[in-house]
């Protein structure tokens, strides 16, 4: 994602502002969380080439905002509430903050995770200031992770945004007026063909110790990543990044069966570089760490 790509927000008068920020980027998403200890006044434009999702905990004593045809927003009180605002589209708006701190947790998602050609994904409309319940508990999530990035696959990234999209997709069907929905088209149904199931399982059991991305599996079967996550549960029965995970801990069982492999390298060969991830994954799965499985299979 290029600089381009991210809000951008200008202080008035070149008023500095303390603020806090965590922000990281993978294939399928970015991802900032930004507190603004004292905010001053300021402006804020947007105009990406992903789409954009935000949860705000924040409130002004002035301000509006405008995303393109929709009519002009002046909420004060915003915590809580979400924005979406698909790729193409532009925002723009002021603030005259209120006391207290601004926070903001955004999400930048690659419109190619659920688009292919002739896929029949339907057309995204901004949404400003709604509120979501699931969505606003993934955003927390989203925090969770940008603390400790290292602690995720890139395969759960990328199917996490799948996830966010998706959602995202399904409350546009359900909760908007009929005038603002845009023409639903066929979607593709169905699981995997058997060639596309072996394919992709073969792929993740040559690969274990790799960092494979959800666009490499979706590519082996043909599909868009949203179609192929889909897919995949329905043929699977769990999605790709439980797949590779229980695939990666029953690998790693046969390999603690050798002595002369440490945890340390048993992890490294089953795709994780961070001994404390594999350790918390093989107990979530197992019930025992990684050295307890050893020493009773002993």
């Amino acid at each position: 994602m290029g600089p381009d790509d991210a809000v951008d927000l200008r202080f008035h008068n070149r008023q500095q502002c303390e603020s806090l920020r965590l922000d990281h980027h993978w294939d399928a998403l970015a991802a900032e969380h930004i507190v603004l200890l004292r905010p001053k006044p300021h402006d804020f434009s947007l105009h990406s080439s992903r789409h954009y999702l935000v949860l705000l905990n924040a409130s002004c004593r002035d301000g509006e905002m405008i995303v393109d045809d929709l009519p002009r927003s002046t909420l004060r009180d915003a915590r809580g509430k979400l924005i979406f605002v698909p790729a193409g589209y532009r925002l723009r708006g002021w603030v005259q903050p209120a006391a207290g701190s601004m926070t903001f947790t955004a999400a930048y998602i690659d419109p190619s995770v659920c688009t292919w050609p002739d896929d029949g994904i339907d057309q995204l409309v901004p949404m400003l200031f709604f509120e979501h319940p699931f969505l606003a508990q993934m955003m927390l999530q989203l925090d969770r992770i940008l603390a400790q990035p290292e602690m995720y696959s890139r395969m759960y990234v990328e199917s996490f945004a799948v996830v966010l999209l998706s959602e995202i997709m399904h409350s546009q069907a359900i909760d908007l007026p009929r005038s603002r929905r845009a023409e639903r088209r066929p979607r593709v149904r169905g699981g995997l063909a058997s060639w596309q199931c072996k394919a992709v399982c073969d792929y993740i059991e040559a690969n274990l110790h790799q960092d494979i991305s959800l666009a490499q599996l979706a590519a082996i079967a043909r599909l868009s990543p949203y179609h192929f996550c889909r897919a995949f549960k329905e043929a699977v029965g769990e999605p790709p990044h439980r797949y590779q995970m229980a695939r990666r801990i029953e690998q790693a069982k046969t390999l603690l069966a050798k002595p002369a492999l440490s945890v340390s390298d048993v992890a490294a060969t089953v795709g994780y570089g961070s001994l404390s991830r594999f350790s918390a994954l093989f107990r979530q799965v197992t019930g025992r760490s990684p050295r307890d499985y050893r020493r009773q299979m002993s």
